[in-house]
C-alpha cells in the first residue's frame, strides 16, 4: 500500500473550520472535509484577524492610485493598512508549507477572479484581480500549490493541484533528510510524472541528480527544488502525457501482441482527441504491470500521485482545460 506524505496547507478558515464569513456562515466543503484526513491544515481568516468579527459589514476592493484598497463599502472604513500588515506578519511566520486553498472571490482571500471596483457606488464598474491576502500569497509563495474551493471542483484543476501538492510534500521530506541517496530515489520514482509535465525539465533535473560538479547535497537539493517547482508550475500538457504513456508502453514491447498494441494506440488516439480519459490508459498499463511485472514502472508516482480517497469520477462540467 502506497504511503503518502501529509502536505502542509494554509486554508481559509470559513471552509469547514469556523463560522467566520461576513454573514456569519461556515462553508462545509466536501473536498476540504476529505482532505482533512490526509493533510495538516493551518486555517486562517484574514478579516477576523484584523478584528472585523463575524458577522460584519461586507468588504470591497476599490482601485486607488497606489493599488487596490480594502474598504467596507457601506461605511467607507479603509482596512488596507491593517490587512497589509497582517498579510506580511502571517506569511513571514509560516513554516514551510506546500500549498494554499483559499476562499474564492473573497476580497481578502481570493487568489483569482476577485472583483476590484472603480468606486464605492452601487453598480460601479469593476475588473478582476486577486484579493489582498491572495495577492500576498501569490507574490510570496509563487512555487506553492494555490487554488480556491470553486476551481478545484473542475477535474483537471483538482488533478493538477493535488499532484503538485503531494509532490511538493514528498520533496520537502527528501530535503529535510538532506541526502543525495534520497534525492536519487525521489527522481527515479518521479521520472514519468516529470515527463508528463516536461520532458526537458525531467532531463535537466536528471543532470542535477548526476551532480557532475560534485556539489554539496544542500546545493543540489536547492537547485532541484527550484527546477521541480518550475516544472510543476502549469498543468501537464496532453502531448507530454502522451510521451510518458508511450515511454511506459515501451517497457512491454516484447510481450504485447499485435492486437494489444493496436488497442493501446487506438485508445491513445482517442485520448488525444478528447474522447477517452487518461485513467483508461493508466488502467491498461496497470494491468500489464500486474501481468508481466516491471519494478521500475510499479514504483512510478505517475500512476498514483495522491491518495485514492481524493479521486472523484464527477467533474464540474466546465471542461478539462479551465
Amino acid at each position: 500500500m502506497t504511503e503518502f506524505p501529509r502536505p502542509k496547507l494554509v486554508v481559509s478558515k470559513c471552509l469547514g473550520f469556523e463560522a467566520c464569513r461576513w454573514n456569519g456562515d461556515i462553508i462545509n466543503d466536501e473536498f476540504v472535509a476529505r482532505l482533512k484526513r490526509l493533510a495538516d491544515f493551518l486555517p486562517v481568516c484574514p478579516e477576523m484577524e484584523i478584528g472585523l468579527g463575524a458577522p460584519r459589514k461586507p468588504l470591497r476592493l476599490v482601485d486607488f492610485p497606489d493599488g487596490p484598497h480594502l474598504l467596507q463599502w457601506d461605511t467607507g472604513r479603509d482596512c488596507t493598512g491593517e490587512m497589509r500588515a497582517f498579510c506580511a506578519a502571517f506569511l513571514d511566520s509560516l513554516p514551510e508549507v506546500d500549498g494554499f486553498l483559499l476562499k474564492g472571490r473573497s476580497p481578502s482571500c481570493g487568489p483569482v477572479d476577485v472583483k476590484i471596483y472603480a468606486g464605492l457606488a452601487k453598480g460601479a464598474a469593476s475588473h478582476r484581480g486577486r484579493g489582498m491576502f491572495g495577492q500576498a500569497v501569490a507574490a510570496g509563495f509563487p512555487e506553492a500549490a494555490l487554488e480556491h474551493e470553486g476551481r478545484v471542483r473542475n477535474f483537471a484543476i483538482r488533478e493538477h493541484f493535488l499532484t503538485k501538492l503531494f509532490c511538493l510534500a514528498r520533496f520537502r521530506a527528501v530535503k529535510a533528510a538532506g541526502t543525495m541517496r534520497g534525492l536519487i530515489a525521489f527522481h527515479a520514482d518521479h521520472k514519468l510524472l516529470l515527463m508528463a509535465y516536461s520532458q526537458q525539465a525531467m532531463r535537466r533535473l536528471g543532470r542535477l541528480v548526476a551532480n557532475p560538479d560534485k556539489l554539496a547535497p544542500a546545493q543540489v537539493l536547492a537547485a532541484y527544488q527550484a527546477g521541480l517547482q518550475r516544472a510543476l508550475a502549469r498543468n501537464a500538457a496532453l502531448t507530454s502525457h502522451i510521451n510518458a504513456l508511450m515511454h511506459a508502453m515501451g517497457y512491454f514491447k516484447n510481450e504485447l501482441n499485435r492486437r494489444e498494441k493496436a488497442h493501446f494506440l487506438d485508445l491513445l488516439e482517442r485520448y488525444r482527441a478528447g474522447k477517452a480519459p487518461l485513467s483508461a490508459l493508466l488502467a491498461v498499463l496497470g494491468v500489464w504491470i500486474a501481468r508481466w511485472g516491471r519494478d521500475y514502472l510499479a514504483g512510478q508516482v505517475y500512476f498514483n500521485p495522491y491518495p485514492l480517497e481524493l479521486i472523484e469520477i464527477s467533474d464540474s462540467g466546465k471542461g478539462r482545460d479551465l
